[in-house]
C-alpha cells in the first residue's frame, strides 16, 4: 500500500483533482485560502509589520510543497556571494524534523567547522548546506528574526539566505527568489490540501526573481515561455540540472556507471525524477520511494539490502539528500549516490543579487 503522502503528492500533481476527494479537500482549501489572504493582506496594508534585520535577507523558496530544488541553488547563492563578493555570509534553514531544537539557533557550521555531520540530529538539508558551501556559515532555527540577529550579533553576518520561507511574512525580506519546477509548476492549480499550492499563483509578484528548476527536460524554452506568460515577469531564468558524477557512500570514490543491476531509493519531493537520472548509466531492477523528510532507520537499510540481493542488484543507488541520513546503516552492498550539479542558463540572477546588495549596503 502506498504511503499516504506519497499518494497526497501524486494526486496534487495529477491534471483534474476529481474524485470523492474533491469535496471534503475543497472545502479545507477554501477556509486555507481565507487564511492565507487574510494573512497577506494584513501584512500588505501593515497591520502586521515584517520585521527588519540588519543582514541583507534573501529567501529562496517555492509556492508548491514538495522538492524543487531549492537547497542546491542555495548552496551555489551562498558560495557565489561568499567566496566572489567576499560578503560574510549564513544560510538559515528551519532545521524540519531534526533532533536539534529549532527553538534555539543551532549554529551546525561555521565559516571552517562544522559541528553536527549526522543528518538525523541537525536535518537533511542544513547537512547538505554544510557540505556543500564553503566559507559560509549554516544556522538552523524556526525563528528566522532571531536567527538573523543571532548571525549578525555575534559573527558579524552581512548577508543571510533563506532555505525556505517564502510564506514566512515575519522577517523582511531584501530578495525573494521564487523556484518552480519546470514539469509539475502549479500542479492540479490548487491551494493545500486539495492542490500543492502553499500560496495562490498571484502572489509571484512578491518576488524579484524566477528560477526554473529543469530536470531532465528537453522542451526547457517552450516551458519557460509558458511560466513566463503566465507570471508575466522578465526576471527569470533557468537552472538545469546535469549529473554530475556517482560515486561510493562509503569510500567516497567516484563510480564509472557500468550499465549494472541496481536497486534505487530515495524521499524527495519529486522521486520519479530522480529515477529518470539514473537511466542509461545502470540497469534499474526495481524502486522505492519513501515521503519527503524520511528519516531511515536500519530496518529500511536492511530491507533495501534483501530486496537487491532477491533481485541480483549489485548496488543501491540515492541522492545526496538520502545519503547523509543512511551513512551509519550502510553494509553489506555498494551504496551510490548521484551528485547533481545546477547550471543556471545565464548570470542575470546573480548580477541582480550582486546589484541588490550593493544598493543595500552603500
Amino acid at each position: 500500500m502506498k504511503d499516504i503522502k506519497v499518494f497526497i503528492n501524486e494526486y496534487h500533481y495529477k491534471k483534474s483533482a476529481k474524485s470523492l476527494l474533491f469535496l471534503p479537500l475543497g472545502f479545507l482549501a477554501l477556509l486555507y485560502s481565507f487564511i492565507i489572504n487574510t494573512k497577506n493582506l494584513l501584512y500588505n496594508i501593515k497591520i502586521l509589520k515584517e520585521k527588519k534585520v540588519k543582514p541583507y535577507v534573501i529567501c529562496v523558496g517555492n509556492l508548491t510543497t514538495g522538492g524543487v530544488g531549492k537547497t542546491p541553488i542555495v548552496c551555489e547563492i551562498a558560495n557565489y556571494i561568499a567566496n566572489e563578493l567576499g560578503k560574510k555570509t549564513a544560510i538559515i534553514s528551519r532545521g524540519y524534523r531534526a533532533k536539534l531544537n529549532n527553538k534555539n539557533v543551532n549554529v551546525i557550521k561555521d565559516f571552517k567547522k562544522t559541528y553536527y555531520d549526522n543528518a538525523l540530529v541537525c536535518g537533511d538539508e542544513a547537512l547538505l548546506c554544510a557540505i556543500n558551501t564553503k566559507n559560509c556559515m549554516v544556522i538552523t532555527c524556526r525563528d528566522r528574526v532571531k536567527a538573523a540577529n543571532f548571525a549578525s550579533n555575534n559573527f558579524g553576518i552581512e548577508v543571510v539566505i533563506l532555505d525556505d520561507g517564502f510564506s514566512n511574512r515575519k522577517i523582511e525580506k531584501d530578495f525573494n527568489i521564487i523556484v518552480i519546477d519546470s514539469k509539475k509548476q502549479f500542479g492540479n492549480g490548487f491551494l493545500l490540501p486539495l492542490g500543492p499550492l502553499r500560496e495562490p499563483v498571484y502572489e509571484v509578484k512578491r518576488a524579484n526573481y524566477i528560477i526554473i528548476s529543469n530536470k531532465n527536460n528537453s522542451n526547457i524554452k517552450q516551458i519557460l515561455d509558458e511560466i513566463t506568460k503566465k507570471i508575466k515577469t522578465d526576471n527569470i531564468t533557468t537552472c538545469n540540472f546535469v549529473k554530475d558524477y556517482f560515486y561510493n557512500i562509503k569510500n567516497s570514490l567516484q563510480v564509472i556507471p557500468s550499465n549494472q543491476n541496481a536497486g534505487a531509493f530515495c524521499a524527495i519531493g519529486q522521486p520519479e525524477q530522480f529515477y529518470k537520472y539514473l537511466n542509461n548509466d545502470f540497469n534499474i531492477i526495481f524502486t522505492k520511494t519513501f515521503e519527503d523528510h524520511h528519516l531511515y532507520t536500519q530496518k529500511d537499510i536492511d530491507n533495501l539490502i534483501k530486496n537487491a540481493k532477491k533481485n541480483n542488484a549489485n548496488a543501491l543507488i540515492t541522492t545526496q539528500k538520502d545519503e547523509v541520513k543512511i551513512t551509519s546503516f550502510i553494509k553489506d552492498i555498494s551504496f551510490i549516490s548521484l551528485k547533481l550539479k545546477a547550471n543556471f542558463s545565464d548570470s542575470g540572477l546573480f548580477w541582480a543579487i550582486e546589484k541588490g546588495i550593493k544598493n543595500e549596503t552603500q
